[in-house]
C-alpha cells in the first residue's frame, strides 16, 4: 500500500487534535496508518512537519475561491471575511497546535508565518479598494497596512496560545478598526463575524 504525506499528514492532525500534540508520538502515527516508521520519514522528516503548514490549504481555497468574496457589500466586509476565515482555522487547530507550529519556528524559521504572496495581492488590492471608496480612512501603503493586519494577527494568536482563552475575534477586529481608521458607517461590522 502506498501512503502520500498529506495522508500521513491528516491522520496526524486528527490524532493531535484527539490526544493533544505532545501525547502522541510518531509510533502512534504509525500504529494509525499500518505503517512502519522507515515508511512515514520517506514522507515526512519529523513530526513537527506535520503541522508546519496549516494554513496554506484555507489560503489556497480563499484564493480560489474569490466568489465568496464578490458576494459582499462592501471591500472591508471582503477583509474580514478572510480574516474570519483564518480566525476559524485558528480554533479549528486549537491553541496546542499552533502553540507547536510558534515554538517550532522560533528553534529554526520554518516559514510558517511568512506572507503568502497570493494572499497578499488579494488583500493588497481590496484594501486599496475600500480605501477609494471610502471604506477605510488610513491612506498609507496598502501593502504596509496589508503587512500590519496580518503581524497584528499573529500578535492576537501568540496570546491567543500562551493564555489559552476562548478567543481573539473582537479584540482583532476592533484593532483591524482602529489600524485601517474604517468609516463610521462600517465600524460594527465586523460584529456579523462573532
Amino acid at each position: 500500500m502506498k501512503i502520500t504525506a498529506e495522508e500521513i499528514k491528516q491522520k496526524a492532525i486528527t490524532l493531535f487534535l484527539d490526544k493533544g500534540y505532545n501525547n502522541v508520538t510518531i509510533q502512534d502515527i504509525c500504529d494509525e496508518l499500518h505503517i512502519t516508521k522507515p515508511t512515514l520519514y520517506k514522507c515526512v522528516s519529523s513530526k513537527e512537519d506535520l503541522i508546519l503548514d496549516l494554513y496554506d490549504q484555507t489560503i489556497e481555497q480563499l484564493v480560489k475561491d474569490t466568489y465568496k468574496l464578490v458576494d459582499s457589500d462592501s471591500h472591508l466586509e471582503q477583509l474580514l471575511i478572510i480574516f474570519s476565515t483564518l480566525i476559524k482555522e485558528t480554533k479549528k487547530y486549537g491553541y496546542d497546535l499552533f502553540s507547536q507550529m510558534f515554538i517550532a519556528n522560533l528553534k529554526e524559521n520554518k516559514r510558517s508565518f511568512e506572507m503568502r504572496e497570493s494572499l497578499t495581492k488579494l488583500c493588497i488590492i481590496i484594501i486599496k479598494k475600500a480605501q477609494v471608496n471610502g471604506e477605510i480612512h488610513n491612506h498609507s501603503s496598502c501593502e504596509t497596512l496589508y503587512k500590519a493586519l496580518a503581524y497584528c494577527f499573529t500578535g492576537y494568536e501568540v496570546m491567543w496560545c500562551i493564555n489559552k482563552q476562548s478567543g481573539f475575534d473582537e479584540a482583532f477586529y476592533l484593532s483591524m478598526n482602529a489600524l485601517l481608521d474604517v468609516d463610521e458607517r462600517y465600524r460594527e461590522l465586523y460584529k456579523q463575524f462573532l
